[in-house]
């Protein structure tokens, strides 16, 4: 009974919505224990289930041969579906997706145990667990209004994301295959900006203008991919952390959600527009030098017509824009955002 508290502890206590997963499989494995094949597959709307986290003597011949007959059976009711197949007990659990992602989650396991059925409702309340840690997640690093990541995630996402170039080594014997084509690629924050909003409220009225930044959001999340980290700091500003290659491939995915914006017919408003800076981020960078490049591409950009992105690094090299010297550089461990946007 410990160690599935323990398990269930931890879950509960998982901050990180990557690692809740992988937390769940480790108390599904715990409480099944012995010859148990348990594995967690990512489905993506109207798509085939993939394997991703996995665990057990016999995984791979469970997920070609036992369990695609029945997840296709899975709904998001929170409903557990058992099984008797070829002599071993399966089931399938959907769990809770979480609104920053439109993925889904289906949680699966066989096991040769004759008494498993008394796991059943066990197993179901695990993913009952890790459904309201998802929720309270959601609730607390969601913004209101927009529902992407809010202002106060921020400085957590930054510190993760600095350490997360390189695939981290799992703590425990459970197998990871996420698709990580583009682990060690550089990463690039942008700030965006809507163009003219204030006219917008003193126009159309509030009302309108929280609809212009809904829609925003909306935009955003059909633009970006799924493992893009999307920010609303407040107001009519957004911050986008990705990864690419390079300068270019960051520009084409910042131009295409520009493009998208100035292409998008906003309700009552008409025509909306907005101005984009980035920048690349290093190891060495804090929150603070990061957002302010990317704040004075913004203000360039703005300055010189609006509509448009641009890169601090390549401003800097042509000259648009003076790069200071360490010694003009503030030193502060302070990381005030209002001061930036101010």
């Amino acid at each position: 009974m410990l160690p599935l508290l323990q398990n269930i502890e931890a879950i509960s206590a998982c901050r990180d919505r990557d690692k809740l997963p992988r937390a769940l499989l480790k108390a599904v494995v715990s409480l099944l224990r012995g010859d148990a094949d348990v594995g967690i597959f990512w489905r993506e709307p109207q798509g085939e289930p993939v394997l991703r986290l996995f665990s057990g003597p016999t995984i791979m011949r469970s997920a070609v041969s036992l369990w695609p007959s029945f997840l296709e059976e899975v709904r998001n009711d929170g409903r557990l579906v058992t099984r008797c197949l070829s002599g071993r007990n399966c089931g399938a659990i959907m769990l809770q997706p979480s609104e920053l992602s439109g993925e889904q989650l289906i949680l699966a396991y066989d096991v040769d145990q004759a008494d498993s059925d008394e796991y059943a409702e066990e197993i179901a309340s695990l993913a009952r667990i890790y459904g309201s840690q998802i929720k309270l997640l959601d609730y607390s690093e969601l913004d209101t209004l927009t529902r992407l990541l809010n202002r106060k995630t921020f400085d957590e996402t930054f510190d993760r994301l600095l350490t997360s170039s390189s695939i981290e080594t799992p703590d425990d014997d459970f197998e990871d295959r996420r698709d990580h084509l583009e682990a060690g690629s550089p990463a690039w924050l942008c700030v965006i900006d809507v163009d003219h909003f204030k006219r917008v409220n003193d126009s159309f009225g509030h009302l309108f203008g929280d609809e212009v930044l809904l829609r925003m959001g909306d935009l955003m999340r059909k633009t970006f991919r799924g493992g893009d980290r999307l920010f609303r700091f407040g107001g009519e500003e957004f911050v986008v952390i990705l990864n690419a290659q390079d300068e270019a491939l960051a520009a084409t995915s910042f131009n295409r959600f520009r493009i998208s914006v100035e292409n998008h017919e906003f309700p009552q408003v008409g025509k909306v527009t907005c101005s984009i800076g980035f920048t690349a981020v290093t190891n060495r960078d804090v929150p603070t030098d990061v957002v302010g490049r990317a704040d004075e591409a913004l203000y360039y950009a703005k300055e010189n017509g609006r509509n448009q992105v641009r890169c601090y690094e390549r401003l800097v090299a042509e000259g648009a824009i003076v790069k200071p010297s360490v010694a003009e550089t503030p030193a502060t461990d302070d990381f005030d955002i209002d001061a930036l946007f101010g």
